[in-house]
């Protein structure tokens, strides 16, 4: 396969963010685009060359045997359905986070890619952070993760009201997913996990504390509070070392005698949005050999992350 043609739906920033990551891959070109405003998706192809504008959903179902792999960029309200139609068409596909706003519609996608044995990969990009992967390397030559907590505060009062009704009532999907899947990403397999919740404004909660305890015997907390000011963060504890991430893209270790180390992202994730040109040879190499490495995660992969928000969901629901 000596060139790989992809298919966009979706022509807002992050689409555009995913295009300048694959104009440094080779082997990889956009071949098609669709999405709702034409005029957005006629200006991403000037831009990058792009050879067709689909005018419609029906226009790129009939061009699809023209690419090897689909991203779909769609906004949160509309990834289930996308995605949903596109499974049968069997075309490796690239999801961004999340495929779906409840547990049910993940289930189904699981389900349905099974069925067609249609390759996938979900966007969560920070997985592929460089500075993520030196900063485990780091804990994993001290011993190993012996804890490590997790800050997912959310800025709520400032676009609660620039939303829908639908994506504010399921914002643990929608967003909080992002921080989220980050307690397996870096703690691994849970042994278990419990969750204290509450609720300032929101009828899902908004407050949400998780006390984690790892297969490998770690242990570690989550911290959410959507009305309070604060971000995100990691930080990562071994023995005689710690790593922080604060906010998450800049990362330094701190050793014994608490001297700080910066921990520098690579090349690519100064020049690009982060993690984006990793994530993207990742799928790359899931269109050409058909398996999905980690630290990527298809929908089925996603379903502990996916678990474990409804569970944020569950305790605020059963008080």
């Amino acid at each position: 396969m000596s060139n790989l043609n992809l298919g966009i739906i979706g022509a807002g920033y992050i689409a555009e963010e995913h295009l300048k990551a694959i104009k440094q891959i080779d082997g990889m070109s956009v071949e098609m685009i669709f999405s709702r405003t034409i005029e957005k998706s006629a200006t991403l192809s000037r831009k990058y060359n792009i050879p067709l504008v689909c005018h419609d959903f029906n226009d790129f179902k009939k061009n699809i045997k023209k690419i090897d792999g689909i991203l779909i960029l769609v906004s949160v309200e509309n990834m289930f359905e996308i995605t949903k139609l596109l499974i049968p068409f069997k075309t490796p596909l690239f999801i961004e986070k999340p495929p779906a706003l409840a547990l049910d519609q993940i289930n189904d996608l699981i389900s349905l890619a099974d069925n067609y044995k249609t390759p996938n990969m979900v966007g969560f990009n920070r997985r592929f952070y460089s500075i993520y992967d030196k900063g485990l390397r780091i804990i994993h030559e001290h011993g190993g993760l012996l804890g490590l907590s997790i800050e997912g505060h959310e800025r709520f009062w400032k676009i609660k009201d620039t939303i829908t009704a639908e994506v504010r009532d399921k914002w643990l999907f929608a967003n909080s997913s992002h921080t989220i899947d980050l307690i397996d990403f870096f703690g691994g397999d849970l042994a278990e996990i419990k969750i204290l919740s509450d609720s300032l404004e929101e009828n899902h909660g908004d407050q949400f504390v998780a006390l984690m305890k790892y297969k490998s015997g770690a242990i570690g907390t989550y911290t959410s509070h959507w009305y309070s000011p604060g971000g995100w963060s990691v930080s990562l504890y071994g023995d005689g070392v710690t790593v922080v991430y604060k906010p998450l893209e800049s990362g330094k270790w701190i050793d014994k005698n608490f001297n700080e180390h910066e921990i520098k992202p690579s090349e690519y994730d100064l020049d690009l949005k982060e993690g984006f040109y990793q994530q993207m040879l990742t799928f790359k190499d899931l269109i050409q050999n058909g398996k999905l490495n980690w630290p990527a995660v298809s929908i089925k992969d996603s379903l502990p992350t996916m678990k474990n928000i409804e569970k944020f969901y569950l305790d605020y629901k059963n008080k």
